[in-house]
């Protein structure tokens, strides 16, 4: 993998492996926001995923995950989906990643999981920058509380089904509302906490970078979601995240184009101005 994980959680609590963890619910690399994302007019979310949407390019690599998924871990597998840029037909490759979800039936070795995903990004590396597979449990995913929110509407709104028990069809659809908001974006505390133990530890440069990347994307998908809700809307899009918060808040401004130009670029920001874009997490967390 040619990035650090420093966060192994996607935008919606899910356990995710390799450079997956930063990605989120629109997926990574050379990631084109889904234009389809949004609120309908019966007010209920609606996104870009469906199945005739995946370019062609990428349906022989999905056949080959579906299969090793099979193969590999089928016996303690519920279901699969494919989620991010594939799926809205918004992929670029080489650059794009090819983002996995799995329902298990119950907990499973995460080294598994992990060594799975990596022998598919080596063997896809001519189409995509990483093959990424996140984790979940049925029973995670119908659980009480936060968590099981934000898996239900990801399934729901953000997914195609591969293999296995299709659960779309068993949950409702979901409106734009800060529940939402918070099951999508988990314990931004702890997150917090995370990073900056991280950033206490680091050395070098590089490393500095790779914190302040993976709390960059983390932050301005919190901040899409809470603010888009706050003003009538619904979006998981980063950049759109930056720019609410500048208009709406601009004393963030400064740290809203900072971490939007992290998500991007693999320059290198000094421990200070990451120092500032934690305290943006802290502002977050403390949002009633």
């Amino acid at each position: 993998m040619s990035e650090d994980p420093v966060e192994p959680v996607s935008a919606t609590g899910l356990i995710v492996t390799g450079v997956a963890a930063e990605r989120g619910v629109n997926g990574g690399g050379g990631v084109t926001r889904d234009p389809v994302e949004g609120v309908s007019a019966e007010g209920l979310i609606v996104t870009g995923v469906a199945a005739d949407r995946v370019p062609e390019v990428y349906r022989s690599v999905v056949a080959d995950c579906v299969t090793t998924a099979a193969t590999v871990l089928g016996g303690h597998l519920h279901s699969l989906y494919l989620y991010g840029s594939v799926a809205t037909g918004q992929a670029r490759p080489p650059a794009s990643d090819l983002d996995l979800v799995a329902v298990w039936l119950s907990e499973v070795e995460p080294e598994g999981v992990t060594r799975t995903a990596a022998e598919l990004s080596v063997r896809h590396a001519a189409v995509v920058r990483e093959v990424g597979l996140g984790s979940t449990t049925l029973a995670e995913v119908f659980a009480d509380g936060r968590d099981g929110v934000g898996a239900r509407c990801f399934l729901r709104h953000y997914c195609v089904p591969l293999m296995g028990t299709d659960l779309r069809p068993s949950l409702p659809p979901c409106r734009p509302s800060r529940e939402v908001a918070d099951g999508f974006n988990g314990d931004i505390r702890a997150l917090l906490g995370g990073w900056r133990r991280r950033l206490a530890e680091v050395r070098t440069p590089v490393e500095v970078a790779a914190v302040a990347r993976a709390a960059a994307r983390k932050l301005l998908l919190i901040t899409a979601t809470l603010e888009s809700v706050e003003h009538g809307g619904w979006t998981t899009d980063r950049e759109t995240g930056a720019a609410l918060l500048a208009a709406h808040h601009p004393q963030w401004t400064t740290v809203a184009s900072l971490a939007a130009g992290w998500c991007k670029d693999p320059s290198t920001p000094g421990a200070e101005e990451v120092r500032r874009l934690l305290d943006l997490a802290d502002w977050l967390a403390a949002r009633p």
